[in-house]
């Protein structure tokens, strides 16, 4: 036994979804937008390596740069300047932070190292250094903590990792 007839349109007998075409269509556009912000994305540095992707925060005398975006298992740096300090420097890194990475390298080596319950803080011995804390983050999404040197006021880090 044969189907229903199809409708007659503009003299043609043709079987159409209009509906199905409409959203059809619509996921198309999106597509497309989404395809086209992707590139605009990279350069801007969401995937990392762009013009966003490093964050630059301080205060009198000291620096704190790392990037806003990582991805999971591979190295991040987080650099601290400290431009004008009586040695020894220490810089505390907030446990809410660093629970979320693995350290795998500090330079220069530090004095001492003292673990708290809220934060890990670095003691070194050059006044005026750069130190630079290489991790791998070991969990997906967004982490957060602060970064304080010698008792100031701390500065806020987020990052957001990707698989």
């Amino acid at each position: 036994m044969p189907g229903p007839e199809p409708p007659v349109v503009n003299g043609l007998q043709i079987d159409q979804s209009l509906d199905f075409q409409r959203r059809f269509q619509r996921v198309q556009t999106l597509a497309w937008r989404v395809l086209a912000l992707l590139p605009v994305a990279a350069v801007a540095g969401l995937f990392g390596g762009g013009l966003f992707s490093q964050v630059t925060a301080g205060w009198d005398g000291a620096t704190v740069t790392y990037d806003r975006f990582g991805r999971r298992s591979v190295d991040t740096r987080l650099e601290v300047e400290v431009a004008r300090a009586n040695s020894p420097v220490a810089v505390a890194i907030s446990r809410d932070f660093l629970d979320g990475y693995a350290v795998s390298e500090v330079r220069p080596q530090p004095q001492r190292v003292a673990s708290y319950a809220d934060r890990l803080v670095y003691t070194f011995a050059a006044p005026g250094a750069s130190v630079v804390f290489t991790m791998q983050p070991q969990r997906l999404g967004s982490g957060h903590g602060t970064v304080t040197v010698g008792g100031s006021q701390p500065v806020e880090l987020r990052q957001f990792v990707y698989p």
